[in-house]
């Protein structure tokens, strides 16, 4: 199956998802975006001399030929093109989050079931090495019952200039540590309900900073299972932590990253270490795994609707930390 992709942001994330389609052997017939500058910068980095080149989506859904959309834009910027591409029967690829809110998440939802197509949010921590061997030792019951988990998200910077603008990218909860809310959702599976808190500290003097730069939430599990997730933006400048501990009823895991973790199976007398260090491309392996979802027809590990679940997750934390941590049920399908 000869397959086309058009990109609709053509930014880094636009240039990343480009070049990793390239290596599948998808062509790029298209790019989408409101800068001339930035479709240039697009087809300059990956080399694409002969690409079809748009400011308006609707026009290029028109005019082009193409199987597959990935949407590459921040958050505010989501307003219904998802649902046009859907409509239109593209196969989508859309970032995190996949919206501002879970009112348009629902749209986006509807909008995939009805077109039944194939669809992937761009949580690519789910591809790591070490979560990988995790997920396969829960599957196979070797892990136990799911007991705990602890995870952190770290940095300090201003990043780009909507990102500090909480009306723009929904705060560094929402836009940043949701990775971390995805990764504990994978694991452990749906939250029942959520607590959360969070301030601004570091950056209250900086005009148009109205982020937060500190968090911290915990929730339950219908399993029995809890977590705490703590993020921050005052941390060490240049430096993107993203660690997590799992405890299972067998087996406690602790994650230096996706790929890098020590397994410490608990069950028995002796504790038994396992190392895991591997350089898997988890963004390269993302688009792999749709892109085979795809050719195979089956659905992709991470469609739709796991993007709208934690999205459901950050919006309540949020909520939470509005109403003094106040606990409150968690959305789900």
């Amino acid at each position: 199956m000869n397959l086309k992709a058009a990109i609709l942001g053509a930014g880094n994330m636009g240039k990343c998802h480009g070049g990793n389609l390239i290596k599948l052997g998808v062509e790029i017939a298209a790019v989408c975006d409101t800068s001339e500058d930035s479709r240039n910068s697009f087809k300059k980095h990956l080399k694409l001399d002969s690409v079809g080149e748009y400011s308006c989506l609707d026009k290029m859904l028109e005019e082009v030929q193409f199987d597959i959309l990935f949407i590459c834009l921040p958050p505010f910027a989501q307003n219904g093109q998802f649902e046009k591409a859907a409509k239109a029967g593209k196969h989508i690829f859309i970032e995190k989050p996949i919206a501002l809110t879970t009112e348009v998440g629902k749209r986006m939802l509807k909008a995939a079931k009805e077109a039944d197509i194939v669809t992937q949010v761009g949580f690519h921590m789910r591809t790591g090495a070490a979560v990988k061997k995790l997920v396969g030792l829960i599957e196979n019951g070797a892990a136990g019952r799911p007991v705990l988990f602890n995870g952190q998200y770290e940095c300090n910077s201003l990043h780009t200039p909507w990102w500090i603008n909480v009306n723009l990218c929904g705060g560094q909860i929402c836009e940043q540590a949701i990775h971390i809310y995805d990764m504990c959702r994978y694991l452990l599976g749906h939250p029942k309900f959520a607590s959360g808190i969070m301030g601004n500290v570091c950056h209250n003097h900086i005009r148009n900073y109205t982020v937060e730069d500190v968090s911290a939430s915990f929730a339950g599990f219908t399993n029995g299972a809890v977590s705490s997730i703590t993020a921050t933006n005052c941390a060490v400048p240049g430096l993107w932590e993203e660690k997590f501990t799992v405890v299972f009823e067998k087996l406690t895991v602790f994650f230096q990253n996706p790929n890098k973790a020590r397994f410490a199976y608990t069950e028995g007398e002796c504790v038994r270490y396992e190392e895991v260090d591997e350089k898997v491309d988890m963004k390269f392996e993302e688009i792999k795994d749709f892109i085979e979802a795809i050719k195979s027809g089956k659905k992709s590990n991470c469609g739709i609707e796991e993007g709208y679940l934690s999205l459901c997750y950050v919006e309540t934390v949020i909520k939470s930390a509005k109403l003094d941590g106040e606990k409150l049920p968690v959305v789900g399908l």
